[in-house]
This record gives structure tokens, sequence and C-alpha cells, in this order.
């Protein structure tokens, strides 16, 4: 199953433990990214839902459009994340989404595709 649900909000920031977090959340269902600041060619942690449903690395492509993004997993991310993928649908201001944009290139590298 893909896990598919809309965000009604979306959180980009760096914390006190110098951790990049991008997260797109509902009052059910979330989707968060994190990547450290401090260690260079650190892994990734992805998660969602409940901290059941993570680990480190897993994705084998992400596409982020306007309004949505698809996260494609191997099969380490669908055993750990629990899910053949995820797929949120989001609304957000053009500032938000250059941002977005931004920090998931700094996250994922050659593995984001932007479709606009």
């Amino acid at each position: 199953m893909i896990m598919h649900f809309e965000a009604e909000a979306i959180e980009i920031e760096e914390t006190e433990f110098n951790v990049l977090s991008v997260g797109f959340y509902t009052e059910e269902n979330y989707l968060m990214i994190q990547k450290s600041l401090d260690i260079e060619d650190s892994n990734y942690h992805i998660e969602r839902d409940d901290q059941s449903f993570c680990g480190y690395g897993g994705v084998v492509k992400i596409n982020l459009s306007r309004h949505q993004i698809e996260i494609e997993l191997d099969e380490t991310g669908k055993e750990t994340l629990e899910c053949e993928g995820v797929k949120v649908d989001f609304e957000t201001d053009d500032d938000t989404y250059q941002l977005l944009i931004e920090k998931l290139k700094f996250i994922f590298g050659n593995l984001l595709t932007i479709n606009d």
C-alpha cells in the first residue's frame, strides 16, 4: 500500500541540535525527514506516523511538484516504513515551496526530481 494523505501543515526547521527537519503533518498522519547538519555525509532519517515506522535511508526516488511529494522506497525503506511508498498532497506559498526545494535537494541530492 502507498500511504497517501493531504498535509494540513508543512514545517521546515533547523533544530537546536543542528538537525534539518522537513515535515508534512495532519492530526492523524505525518511524514518527517531529518538530516544532521554537523556530520558530513550523514544519512537521512525518514519517519511516518509513529517512531515504529522509521529508519535511515531507504529512498529510491523523490518526486516533488508544486502540490505533492511522492517518495519511492527500496526494500529496506518498505520494511522500515511498512508501506510501498508515501504520497503527500499539500498547499503552500511560493516562499515555502522554494525553501522546500532547497532543503530537499540538500537532503536527497540527485534522488530528488522537481516536476513543475
